[in-house]
């Protein structure tokens, strides 16, 4: 094959991303424009009116989080509510600080728990045992790194009646932005919506699930109907799964963006990062090989856009373009400007900065990276570990 067709190849395969960046750029600001919303906090709060609500927390090794995390839960303006925070074998300050909080506060209790059983992992036997606990007719499991606003629980629990859902799962913000936050996460986050957009995970006609362990309300009869955290003791996404469980009985889901209503903390470093993706991915994507190969696929797409453009460019640069070589160029700049303009779409609703948008060739090759690890643990069958636990 010629130089020249393979500059033909080059430009054609430019023009193509092209035309799709477009489409999915126009479908991703109609979606995002669509998404359901909270429901504002209601005036006249009664205690009397609202269900009780409990608030599990498992806390393991939590020392520079839980105080902040506990604290505003605490505040929050919703008049009927208990916390239980489950201590799961702490070798830190952990015990101290929340022996100290529940002296404080009678709304908190502590639970410690110093074994962990076979078949379990950590926070799904945690969870387990704080909803054992727990009296509320409403169930909100969270994290011990996230924080609240003190009206994100009444409006959560206002849009789980108004809609008559059974749970409802809000994905949070960070508390700090950084490289990972800021540039690589949300090209993530993409990349699961190409598989699991939110209109059909709020769809009850799809078969599709997804939620955030930093935030998830559900009746207690539901939880207990679907099999508690038992049934799902050694899932690799505990979350996802008891998402699919409650549409799979045929109960209402809903899952909707905190915004900077519910905040999580940020990743260490990219190691941590690729290590809560990879096990996003296995787990939300059923431990399928295709769902896996098909993002990945969409990062290597993108990924050989930027090589496309970099290569024309140098082409260019040297005086050697001929025809084809200066459409690929054209054709490579013209879509990596839709990328930039998607992804600005996308960090504008997120982050409230569209400028953030110029860095997504940086983050689509660390996106790339990430995706392609995944794989190779998937196709090694190899052992996911994230935070003490490890997940086959």
């Amino acid at each position: 094959m010629s130089w020249h067709m393979v500059a033909w190849a080059g430009a054609g395969f430019a023009s193509f991303v092209l035309v799709a960046l477009i489409y999915w750029g126009f479908l991703l600001r109609w979606n995002l424009k669509n998404e359901p919303q909270m429901a504002a906090c209601p005036d006249n709060v009664s205690g009397d009116a609202l269900p009780m609500v409990s608030v599990v927390v498992p806390a393991k090794d939590e020392q520079d989080y839980i105080e902040q995390s506990v604290v505003s839960i605490l505040t929050s303006r919703y008049p009927n509510f208990e916390l239980i925070v489950v201590n799961d074998r702490s070798r830190d300050r952990t015990a101290e600080k929340l022996e100290r909080l529940s002296a404080e506060d009678s709304r908190l209790s502590v639970m410690t728990v110093e074994h962990l059983p076979d078949g379990w992992t950590g926070k799904t036997h945690a969870l387990f045992q704080g909803a054992r606990r727990a009296s509320g007719e409403l169930l909100l499991f969270t994290d011990a790194d996230t924080v609240m606003t003190p009206d994100v629980l009444t409006r959560a629990v206002a849009t789980l009646k108004e809609n008559r859902l059974g749970m409802l799962s809000l994905l949070p913000g960070f508390l700090s932005h950084g490289f990972c936050e800021t540039i690589v996460n949300p090209h993530l986050e993409l990349g699961l919506g190409s598989v699991y957009q939110l209109k059909d995970v709020n769809d009850g006609a799809r078969d599709v699930g997804l939620a955030s362990g930093s935030f998830i309300l559900v009746r207690r009869d539901l939880y207990e109907a679907v099999g508690t955290w038992e049934r799902f003791r050694s899932e690799i996404t505990e979350d996802v799964a008891l998402s699919k469980a409650v549409k799979r009985r045929g109960d209402r889901l809903a899952v909707m963006r905190a915004g900077s209503l519910v905040k999580t903390r940020g990743f260490k470093d990219v190691g941590e990062l690729c290590d809560f993706w990879k096990r996003i991915f296995y787990g939300a994507f059923d431990r399928s090989i295709f769902k896996i190969l098909r993002v990945t696929a969409n990062y290597l797409i993108l990924s050989l856009l930027l090589l496309a453009l970099i290569v024309s460019a140098a082409i260019a640069l040297a005086g050697m373009a001929t025809a084809p070589v200066w459409v690929m160029l054209g054709g490579s700049a013209a879509a990596i400007a839709a990328l930039m303009a998607m992804f600005a779409v996308f960090t504008w609703k997120e982050l409230g900065s569209w400028v953030v948008g110029l860095t997504a060739p940086v983050g689509i090759i660390v996106s790339t990276w990430v995706a392609l690890n995944t794989l190779a643990f998937a196709l090694g069958g190899r052992s996911i570990h994230w935070r003490g636990s490890s997940y086959k």
